[in-house]
């Protein structure tokens, strides 16, 4: 079932999504899926319920956590044909949003923008990351390239020898004081969203409004 507005979208690392992928085509993935699993996979506890939340907003395990023919077949798909069969995979998965951008050629501040509908609303920088870096290890999307940066600056030297300084000299000190206290603050928001329950498909409509409701104001507190 395409991902749409009117359920949570996924927002995990794309290296947790892509390294249990991976992980079920070499050894396989105990059935069911759970936390638990998760975490003897390798994802720490601070990721393992937006993992397992993403798993099956992206049609990869099932409600009851077992692995969907959509995995299988990614699973089964020979080494010449897995990029091909994530991309096909992609397609389904985000058929809404590909009705508005093109991972091969959009920007992110395009993309950004078709997700603006999604909730949660907080998450949605996270979204726009996994959309983004999936289709990227499907081949579809240009990879990142990381730019290359010296750590250290050596100071310039002019033709009589006389060495110029101001490049030090302009250097920012680092942010303390009240920033500290807003680093605190976030930190602390961050790790309570970590602990939220996990989203259920299968809950009635009743539970999903008290979650909705509960999670936004997470995210509120968040934005202060």
């Amino acid at each position: 079932m395409p991902i749409t507005n009117e359920q949570p979208a996924p927002y995990a690392p794309t290296k947790a999504v892509i390294g249990l992928i991976e992980r079920h085509r070499r050894n396989g993935l105990p059935s069911p899926v759970t936390e638990d699993v998760l975490q003897r996979a390798g994802i720490s506890a601070s990721l393992t319920s937006r993992t397992l939340q993403a798993l099956m907003t992206l049609d990869l395990i099932d409600d009851q956590g077992r692995p969907t023919p959509t995995l299988e077949g990614i699973r089964l798909a020979p080494e010449p044909e897995y990029k091909q069969r994530l991309a096909d995979w992609l397609r389904a998965a985000y058929a809404d949003a590909l009705s508005f951008v093109d991972p091969a050629q959009d920007d992110e501040t395009k993309i950004r923008d078709a997700f603006r509908a999604y909730k949660p609303v907080g998450q949605q920088p996270r979204m726009v990351t996994l959309f983004t870096g999936l289709f990227a290890v499907a081949g579809v999307r240009p990879e990142k390239k990381r730019s290359s940066r010296p750590t250290n600056r050596s100071p310039k030297v002019d033709p009589s020898g006389a060495i110029d300084e101001a490049p030090r000299a302009l250097e920012k000190p680092p942010l303390q004081g009240a920033h500290d206290g807003v680093r605190k603050h976030k930190a602390v928001v961050d790790q309570l969203l970590d602990k939220f329950p996990a989203f259920d498909p299968a809950w009635t409509d009743d539970l999903k409004a008290k979650w909705f409701d509960g999670y936004q104001r997470l995210l509120a507190m968040g934005e202060k």
